[in-house]
């Protein structure tokens, strides 16, 4: 019962959102031609997530990129259904068993981690999430994907572009991601990326190394929302420029209420 009421109550949310949509100016890309931000979201199926999509009226263009969506274009977004990595190579994306592919990555959950230490990461975060990890973390099946940088797919179609933001979910991939996107990061000003804090996949960079690596490009941890996902795993972090931008800096710190 518990799990049906969770399905209704999201199923509510989603429903809530749709028809907000059709009436609010704030849920519309480049409302009026009045939107400002070029952006660039890595793993995000859909819409855009919040808090942008309820200030959607801030981006003049939306680039997406997610293998598992279809190509579609119109006057104000992309999506490209290309896996994106830290250089162009094949790689194997594991498909995980929870709830619509919840979890899966290009890298392997880690299961000795958290076999070791499970006594101690259970206290941690929700004990349903906990109590199911292993689970839902069992690989269904594997894909080959051909993966492609950021930097490779974006200043190719768009070189005369600015790109402003980039927000990345990519289940552990964020730094590898990152590396493939030089080009942009020198450029952009603000980072939304969600970062974990314990290994929770097998060789991934965590919050500090990630932190440590945006320094060389100017960039500064601002805000860091409360942990969330199993065993409280990971962060969603905003970064800034240490050097901001008059017009597109006040934009971005209006939308996160910084």
């Amino acid at each position: 019962m518990k799990e049906m009421n969770r399905y209704i109550k999201k199923a509510k949310h989603y429903l809530n959102k749709y028809l907000l949509s059709k009436v609010k100016p704030n849920f519309k890309l480049n409302h009026k031609g009045k939107g400002v931000i070029n952006f660039i979201d890595v793993g995000s199926i859909g819409d855009l997530p919040e808090p942008w999509y309820c200030n959607a009226n801030k981006v003049k263009f939306l680039v997406n990129f997610e293998p598992n969506d279809s190509i579609k274009e119109g006057p104000n977004y992309i999506t490209f259904n290309t896996a994106v990595w830290e250089r162009e190579e094949k790689k194997l994306f594991y498909i995980c068993k929870g709830f619509k592919g919840t979890g899966s990555s290009l890298f392997k959950q880690n299961y000795d981690y958290v076999r070791n230490n499970f006594e101690e990461l259970k206290k941690r975060g929700s004990p349903r999430l906990a109590n199911t990890w292993f689970e839902r973390s069992k690989v269904l099946r594997t894909l080959e994907l051909d993966c492609k940088t950021i930097d490779s797919v974006v200043t190719r179609k768009y070189p005369n572009t600015k790109f402003d933001f980039i927000k990345i979910d990519a289940q552990g991939a964020e730094l590898n991601i990152l590396k493939g996107s030089e080009k942009l990061l020198k450029q952009c000003t603000g980072l939304h990326l969600e970062l974990f804090t314990i290994p929770l996949y097998e060789e991934i960079a965590l919050m500090d190394e990630v932190t440590n690596y945006l320094s060389n490009f100017g960039f500064k941890l601002v805000k860091k929302f409360p942990a969330h996902g199993t065993f409280n795993s990971q962060h969603d972090c905003l970064f800034m420029k240490t050097t901001d931008d008059k017009i597109i800096s006040p934009i971005i710190r209006e939308v996160y209420g910084i």
